[in-house]
């Protein structure tokens, strides 16, 4: 008898763009390289995720249709999960249209402590905008983008909510 495993190939598009690959509902390959990945459900919905012999503690910050903002040792991280056709069909709909512009939204309700940049000011992909305060830790907000720092709709010391919009950035070409 021939076993039959259900595969489906995933795109995390975050800072990095990464390829998961879940086989029977586990994850099977990271970039093409085989993982060893357990996860265990702890208390108050936060997770021991261990990956190839290290173990990190996290939780879902938000989960929004396809958008995810997780908390792994108190590094906050924003991606979007996307099967192996939407990534493809996305990757051909942004060659033949043009960018759009960028709405960051706050991953959790918190204060804002800095901002680090200006309207007009460039800014590269990975390079922290502001500085947000939640459950009394620092977290960086970084641009997700390369472009132009097109609109702040917060200053230091303004308290945000959960999916506020905070700022947006013009990629340009």
């Amino acid at each position: 008898m021939k076993l039959i495993h259900h595969t489906k190939n995933y795109t995390l598009n975050g800072d990095k763009k990464v390829t998961i690959q879940v086989r029977d509902n586990e994850i099977h390959k990271i970039n093409n390289k085989k993982a060893s990945i357990e996860i265990d459900e702890l208390e108050n919905d936060e997770y021991l995720i261990k990956c190839d012999e290290k173990s990190h503690v996290g939780e879902v910050v938000s989960l929004k249709q396809n958008e995810c903002s997780v908390m792994i040792n108190g590094n906050t991280y924003h991606f979007s999960i996307e099967t192996e056709l939407a990534s493809r069909r996305k990757a051909k709909l942004s060659k033949d249209g043009k960018a759009k512009v960028t709405k960051v939204n706050a991953p959790l309700p918190g204060e804002i402590v800095a901002v680090l940049m200006s309207e007009g000011q460039e800014v590269h992909k990975g390079e922290p905008v502001m500085i947000l305060e939640a459950m009394k830790m620092q977290n960086e907000i970084l641009s997700p983008v390369n472009g132009t720092i097109k609109a702040l709709h917060v200053k230091a010391d303004d308290t945000v909510m959960k999916d506020q919009i905070m700022f947006e950035i013009d990629p340009g070409k």
